[in-house]
């Protein structure tokens, strides 16, 4: 383990499109905008294998949550490596997906559900049984290729009685 201390920054994205991206993360989710930049004439890192960056054009975007969650909006374009051609599933290697804890997952389900570039891939579903009993969760997906889940639960999980470690819990939750 690195001795350095450490504290969680941040998840980086790569979007398809930045504009669409940061109007969905700031009217849909409630993010605010704190830093643009680009264009960049180099995506600024070396993959192995390769001689030197990647030229392409890169702009970003970096978003806040509150006070606890940043994320970093970031857009390739003119790439000179092949595109892969379709978007991983969150059970695909390299497969991932964004998870918002809210108070009410029933009403934010149904918000995000009404618009036009959002849509449910899942019922809402509670666990039933250790260690997560109680815990609810749903999945939706944007029409840019997020998966998003919503998350709702409390303190007090079954797996609580088997460990001293805890799920962090947003600022607002009850303790």
């Amino acid at each position: 383990m690195i001795k350095a201390r450490r504290a969680f920054d941040h998840v980086g994205m790569a979007v398809p499109d930045l504009d669409q991206a940061v109007e969905f993360f700031v009217d849909a989710l409630g993010f605010d905008v704190v830093i643009t930049a680009g264009p960049y004439d180099d995506f600024g890192y070396v993959w192995p294998g390769d001689s030197g960056p990647e030229r392409g054009t890169l702009r970003q975007a970096n978003l806040v949550l509150g006070t606890s969650f940043n994320l970093e909006l970031l857009e390739y374009t003119n790439r000179t490596a092949e595109m892969p051609n379709k978007v991983a599933r969150p059970a695909d290697p390299g497969g991932w997906h964004l998870c918002l804890h809210v108070d009410d997952i029933h009403a934010a389900s149904a918000e995000l559900v009404e618009r036009s570039d959002t849509q449910s891939i899942s019922e809402i579903i509670r666990e039933e049984g250790d260690p997560m009993d109680g815990l609810l969760w749903t999945y939706l997906r944007t029409d840019w290729g997020l998966v998003l889940e919503l998350i709702q639960w409390n303190p007090g999980l079954p797996y609580e009685r088997n460990t001293a470690l805890r799920m962090a819990l947003p600022q607002w939750a009850p303790a």
